[in-house]
């Protein structure tokens, strides 16, 4: 049997697919006893039917909106359509619709030529009731027939004052323009009308409006929300307005907003403090209302109120928008009032949430309590360093070298280095490099004192650090061109010829470097001694100043394990050399990066050299990526099982990173220095998600067993 009209206080939370969002809100507030104006809701299984009749007032299922409509003329002493007591009704999708027509509300369905002077007896306001019906006009024309609000204003201009007289002519203009934009004239018959506006609001897809809607996803047969009109705007006592039952700017408890009295202009917004005192008893209600309405959805509750002849009405409660610093202020308030645990605090944080404040630094503290994965940074230069520790990083996951060495003020350093003709010339520029690479390792491991610094050796594919051949050639015919004009171009030429000859030379002596990849430590080795070198005199010097450091060197390698195996032996051949005694204060560890298909199907033979593996996210862009990765890690543990395995992230992480790298048994995840924080909360939502998940899998054999 199809369920078309539910009348509120007959309505539940539970009931939202088929009273909407709104309805069912109104519903839960009539049930909790919050005064609500009575109303009904046109369920969406009454609006589908409603979609397929041209004329709505013959489908089926009318009887039940009339009985509807008689009740609430029974609540209220009125009659719909009744020319000295009209009953009037506010008509609404009950369904959240997008920002542009979520406050699409049509006030004062019911109005006509007759009806008009009835309300306007019985309030004893006539322009104030004629102002009602030209908006009434306005409304209905762009629902239910698409007429864009600026039509009318073109017609007549913007209405300003309320002179009976222009006010008589605009109703007459309106009526003009729906006829000659829209169609069918403006229904005098009330039941015509309503049906045409339920219909409307049912179908949401006609005109304008729907254009603007449409790409939104809005789906036919909406439900629709009718109550009865509880007016704020004219007569003693009256007013309206919005509160909230936390700051939405800031998040600190209190009741906060705005209203305005029927006495006061469309600017006249006054703070809810001003109740406190003209209505002491509306001001507790609503104190109440916040309160009880926040314990019950725990979460920061927007309240819209209108305030008629000294009654309080609510006519709309929901979640409020916050800003970032209040959300995190309301998610630990709730905790530490005991509305929500902190488990649930953690996983209602939100990636656009995490800022700076108090707060987050609770959370993060939560969190840490959680997380089973290191969360560590990436960094490029001490800045990073210093980055990630003030937002708690417990390392350094990946610290690359080549961004230092291969910065534009250094790069120059490296290609003179690469293009020198003899060993002592080479040996001579690696001898500059060193000491730029150790102040920069240094001052990171100032920066992380008692924590590890994973530093990746420089190993760029070795025709990258060439100069460009064409360019220099280029460079050269104009230097030939200008010979004859200017003193010392002969000298640049000569040098650049020579540099000329020197890469065409490397270029014919290492013939596979383009093609194959070939790296710049498998032309040059001595370039891993001077970066190594760097490193241990960088330890030791924070070691005499009473640091406690812990430098993890990280390996690219693209070959067998006896690759690793060479550059690790080097790695214990350097330190001695440089620690000597000190050695025993400065744990090293050296592992392995792997990056690609190639390298990933290798792991079990570089777990054997290595003290852990680094992974990067280049792995998971490849087809069968996770699978590819997955087995990666299965074959290195079961080659070492206490290997330690990460995850190093480049550009972004979030709650998938950690769901992932929980699921693959990661030891830490390196991200960005300025994402630390959000990965902590991240790293500790996965946990909380997969301690949810077994538990439902647990109740669900329970209950299978059973």
């Amino acid at each position: 049997m199809t369920t078309r009209v539910v009348l509120l206080e007959e309505g539940t939370a539970e009931m939202k697919g088929l009273l909407g969002s709104k309805g069912a809100t109104l519903a839960e507030l009539c049930q909790a006893g919050w005064p609500v104006p009575a109303g009904f809701t046109i369920t969406t299984e009454y609006c589908h039917e409603f979609l397929s009749y041209s004329e709505p007032p013959y489908a089926e299922g009318s009887e039940e909106l009339g009985r509807a409509v008689h009740q609430l003329e029974q609540y209220m002493g009125t009659a719909f359509g009744d020319p000295e007591a009209p009953l009037l009704l506010a008509v609404q999708s009950s369904d959240v619709l997008p920002q542009d027509a979520n406050s699409l509300v049509l006030l004062n369905v019911g109005l006509n030529d007759v009806t008009v002077e009835g309300l306007a007896r019985r309030i004893n306001n006539r322009p104030y009731a004629l102002n009602c019906y030209r908006m009434l006009l306005q409304n209905y024309g762009c629902l239910v027939h698409g007429i864009p609000h600026k039509v009318f204003d073109e017609r007549l201009g913007d209405i300003t004052s309320w002179d009976e007289t222009r006010l008589e002519y605009a109703i007459a203009q309106y009526k003009d323009v729906i006829e000659e934009q829209g169609g069918p004239s403006f229904p005098q018959d009330v039941q015509l009308q309503l049906h045409r506006v339920i219909q409307a609001f049912s179908h949401l897809d006609r005109g304008v409006l729907n254009r603007s809607l449409s790409s939104a996803g809005i789906v036919h047969g909406m439900p629709v929300l009718i109550q009865v009109m509880v007016n704020g705007e004219c007569g003693d006592r009256c007013g309206s307005g919005t509160m909230y039952s936390r700051h939405p700017m800031t998040g600190v408890k209190g009741i906060y907003g705005e209203y305005m009295t029927s006495a006061g202009s469309g600017s006249d917004l006054e703070e809810l403090e001003q109740i406190r005192h003209a209505e002491p008893e509306l001001y507790g209600l609503l104190l109440q209302a916040g309160n009880e309405l926040e314990r019950v959805n725990t979460a920061v509750q927007e309240i819209k109120f209108v305030i008629e002849s000294g009654k309080l009405y609510l006519l709309q409660a929901r979640d409020a928008r916050l800003t970032p610093e209040a959300e995190l202020r309301t998610i630990v308030d709730f905790a530490n009032e005991g509305l929500i645990t902190r488990e649930e605090a953690l996983l209602r944080v939100e990636s656009s949430n995490v800022t700076p404040t108090s707060e987050l630094q609770q959370l993060l503290a939560w969190a840490d309590d959680v997380k089973n994965i290191t969360v560590l940074a990436n960094a490029s230069h001490p800045r990073d360093a210093a980055i990630a520790r003030t937002l708690g990083a417990e390392g350094i996951g990946i610290c690359r070298t080549d961004h230092m060495l291969l910065s534009s003020s250094r790069m120059p350093y490296v290609q003179k280095m690469v293009l020198a003709e003899t060993d002592d010339e080479r040996k001579r520029g690696l001898e500059r490099l060193l000491p730029m690479l150790q102040s920069d390792v240094q001052q990171i491991f100032e920066e992380m004192n008692g924590f590890p610094v994973t530093i990746r050796l420089l190993d760029p594919l070795f025709y990258e650090l060439l100069p460009d051949v064409e360019e220099l050639v280029e460079r050269r015919e104009v230097l030939q061109a200008q010979a004859g004009h200017a003193r010392g171009h002969d000298v640049n030429l000569e040098e650049l010829d020579r540099k000329i000859q020197l890469v065409e030379r490397l270029h014919e002596q290492h013939p596979i470097s383009r093609q194959y990849g070939c790296r710049l430590g498998t032309v040059f080795p001595e370039i891993y001694e001077m970066q190594v070198e760097a490193i241990f005199r960088a330890a030791l010097k924070s070691i005499r100043h009473g640091l406690w450091v812990r430098p993890e060197i990280l390996v690219t390698s693209r070959g067998p394990g006896s690759e690793l195996q060479m550059i690790r032996e080097l790695i214990d051949q350097v330190a001695e050399q440089i620690l000597g005694e000190e050695r025993r204060h400065c744990h090293y560890r050296v592992g392995s990066m792997i990056e690609g298909a190639q390298m990933a199907l290798t792991v079990a033979h570089l777990a054997r050299q290595a003290d852990f593996l680094s992974f990067g996210t280049e792995i998971l862009l490849l087809d069968g990526g996770e699978q590819m990765l997955e087995r990666a890690v299965v074959q290195a543990r079961l080659r070492k099982p206490h290997l330690s395995v990460g995850l190093c992230v480049e550009d972004h992480v979030d709650l998938s990173t950690f769901t992932y790298s929980q699921r693959m048994g990661m030891d830490y995840v390196s991200c960005p220095p300025e994402q630390v924080a959000l990965a902590r909360i991240a790293a500790a939502q996965a946990v909380l998600i997969a301690r949810m998940q077994n538990s439902d899998v647990q109740n669900n054999d329970i209950s299978t067993t059973a």
